[in-house]
């Protein structure tokens, strides 16, 4: 059957729930229709400890996204909430973050050219760490109002992320066919 994840089985359940359902008169009046199991994925492979935690229910697209200092240290949390009927796209792309970039960069080089040997290796490794996660995909969605919303994704659980948005865009399309 091949390589399976935790979310790739979620999302084959609640589409063969899905389907069971069509056979139904009142499927479509039916509020479990607009529904899909929560994803927790990690924003990178080096800050496991931040988690983006995606949801549909009741019609909306539920997000907790982690806020972060240069993708590393957290700083609260963001929830966000959007019609699944207003989505208009959802992709993962990947991205560079050029702020993060430039200061994982002085990071590394400024205890070098300065001459501060004590601070050039946790400067070095800190500046590393930051440089690796300003790189990556980016999970961003666009409302018909043009409001766009975006999270970090780890690069492991990008198919997982992107399996996700596309059964949410399935029901968005579905939302959209009831109105």
């Amino acid at each position: 059957m091949g390589f399976e994840t935790s979310t790739t089985r979620s999302i084959r359940v609640w589409e063969m729930g899905a389907r069971n359902q069509a056979g139904h008169k009142n499927a479509t009046s039916d509020p479990g229709a607009s529904q899909l199991p929560p994803i927790t994925v990690p924003t990178h492979l080096l800050t496991r400890y931040l988690r983006v935690r995606l949801g549909v229910s009741d019609g909306f697209l539920r997000w907790e996204v982690p806020r972060t200092l240069l993708g590393v240290v957290p700083a609260g949390v963001q929830h966000i909430s959007v019609p699944v009927g207003d989505v208009e796209s959802l992709r993962v792309h990947r991205v560079v973050r050029p702020f993060s970039l430039l200061v994982g960069a002085a990071c590394i080089v400024v205890p070098l050219v300065l001459a501060l040997w004590w601070a050039a290796v946790p400067l070095g490794i800190v500046g590393l760490w930051v440089v690796l996660v300003s790189l990556g995909p980016r999970l961003e969605v666009v409302t018909h109002r043009g409001e766009k919303r975006h999270t970090s994704v780890c690069f492991s659980h990008q198919i997982d992320a992107e399996l996700y948005m596309a059964a949410v865009t399935d029901l968005a399309e579905q939302a959209r066919e009831r109105r």
